[in-house]
């Protein structure tokens, strides 16, 4: 990344300034910090390209690892990309529950068949989505949405991200009187 003189300028005042932030900060402040700085957020969009491949935001590529998980989101509705601990984390969760529950071990036969171990960026940032999870997930769509969810990036159409805000936005208010009583 080439810094123009602007930037040159401000990253020392920004430095200075994020220095004399943090040694104001109280322990408690550097924990809550340091607990949601590996957390994923933010949303792009982005369209596959004629392989499948799509770029991945370079803050989500910094957060994820080398290589990691791609695997469906709980609800099989999104592609999800794991750094590789969460995505054990996760399996092996499933998996001390799913001895005893036919329903869970089911389910872990479909979540295993469509995750992919050990995938990453090329060097222009791009991931290929294997054919299979891209086809039963994504179906024909190009365009994408790439968003943070907590522990894990999430891939959905486009049409499906403009849905599912639209949705967001009718229930907002009845969100907002349940996120009230919450705080009473």
């Amino acid at each position: 990344m080439v810094a123009d003189q602007n930037d040159e300028i401000r990253v020392p005042e920004e430095a200075a300034a994020a220095a004399s932030t943090a040694e104001a900060m109280s322990d408690e402040d550097r924990r809550l910090l340091e607990k949601y700085s590996h957390t994923f957020i933010g949303s792009y969009s982005h369209s596959l390209d004629a392989k499948g491949r799509m770029v991945v935001p370079l803050v989500f590529r910094e957060a994820l690892g080398d290589t990691f998980c791609i695997a469906p989101s709980y609800d099989f509705k999104s592609i999800a990309l794991y750094p590789n601990l969460m995505w054990a984390r996760m399996r092996d969760r499933y998996e001390k529950l799913g001895r005893v529950n036919s329903s869970l071990r089911r389910y872990l036969e479909q979540l295993d068949a469509l995750s992919f171990r050990e995938q990453e960026c090329d060097g222009q940032g791009r991931v290929l989505l294997p054919a299979k999870i891209r086809a039963c997930i994504l179906g024909d769509d190009k365009d994408v949405e790439i968003t943070g969810a907590s522990d894990h990036v999430r891939v959905v159409t486009r049409v499906s991200a403009d849905e599912q805000f639209q949705k967001f936005m009718q229930d907002l208010p009845g969100l907002l009187d349940d996120i009230s009583a919450l705080e009473e």
